[in-house]
């Protein structure tokens, strides 16, 4: 599949994220500091995008967001990565999906208020076959619409891979495991999914839900670590422990990771260890994005121990900067 454009395209649509740090939520009608703030980008599929892109894979986002200074924010993050954004829409008068991101410092705790845009969500008509079959991954989170279904029919129709991000237990996916080549799922799916079905071993879960389809299942169990399976081996691996500040984005980076990984033809424990790196810098800093190391750091860290801090720190100065673009 070498004659492929991009390595692998995200389909999935831009958030515009304030990241928030506080000591502590304070009670009603209480001023109090902010320790930080930033603005990056998020939603899953793309900051799995952005972690892939950053590790050397050729990227697209396939999406819509608005034509707000949140869409145009988005245009400059990824930008700033590498993310091809050619068939990223701006649905003129329409507000981006945005969220606000706040860090406990002295709990470690976090919450997330949100809000959806009020965009035009891609029909299959709007799609462009030839770009999607360009794409050796087509990485999604949902199969929630007509539009993805179709996607992800033209991948595999030419070749592809289709990964998605399981990150809630839903009919969408669980109905529809036969589109899906690599199945990456979080604790959560994994506990409603147990309650579903009955209480299951995360190698039973994954074993069952291999035989619907996918060559590849894992469950990412944060602190626990990922356990998995592939063709007929199970494999469990240990989380790596750093002096982690902030999870957001863990999970999305680890899916771009390992789809890099994949690509290099690594086995499928090696992917995952390499993945659970990436995932692991990442929460050396606040937001999905500012903490993805580029392949150099992950691969010191993997040999060493040790985080080279010049990449990372680069990334934070730049996102405190912002990716606004105001001037018209």
């Amino acid at each position: 599949m070498s004659d492929k454009q991009f390595d692998m395209i995200g389909f999935g649509n831009p958030f515009q994220d304030l990241v928030v740090e506080l000591l502590k939520l304070p009670p009603t009608n209480v001023n109090t500091r902010i320790q930080s703030y930033c603005f990056q980008g998020g939603g899953n599929v793309p900051t799995a995008t952005v972690a892939a892109s950053v590790l050397g894979l050729k990227c697209a986002i396939l999406g819509v967001a608005g034509s707000d200074m949140f869409g145009h924010a988005s245009l400059g993050d990824f930008a700033y990565n590498g993310v091809d954004t050619s068939h990223l829409k701006l649905d003129d008068g329409k507000r981006t999906d945005f969220c606000i991101c706040v860090t406990e410092r002295e709990i470690h705790g976090k919450e997330f208020i949100s809000q959806d845009g009020n965009y035009t969500p891609l029909k299959p008509e709007e799609l462009d076959e030839k770009f999607l079959k360009s794409a050796r991954i087509l990485h999604i989170g949902d199969m929630l619409s007509p539009a993805k279904f179709q996607a992800a029919e033209w991948v595999r129709e030419a070749g592809g891979k289709v990964s998605v991000d399981a990150a809630y237990y839903r009919p969408d996916l669980y109905e529809n495991y036969r589109y899906l080549d690599l199945f990456i799922a979080s604790e959560k799916y994994y506990n409603d999914f147990c309650k579903d079905k009955g209480s299951m071993t995360c190698e039973q879960a994954a074993r069952y839900i291999r035989a619907q389809g996918p060559e590849i299942v894992i469950f990412t169990l944060g602190e626990k670590g990922c356990r998995g399976v592939y063709g007929d081996r199970y494999f469990e691996l240990p989380a790596f422990t750093v002096d982690a500040v902030d999870s957001t984005g863990a999970g999305d980076v680890f899916h771009g990771a390992f789809n890099y990984a994949y690509l290099q033809g690594w086995d499928v424990p090696r992917c995952a260890r390499f993945s659970s790196a990436v995932s692991a810098i990442k929460c050396l800093e606040f937001g999905g994005r500012a903490g993805i190391p580029n392949l150099d750091t992950v691969l010191h860290y993997l040999e060493t121990g040790e985080i080279k801090r010049e990449w990372l720190d680069e990334r934070v100065r730049r996102y405190r900067q912002g990716f606004f673009d105001l001037v018209r």
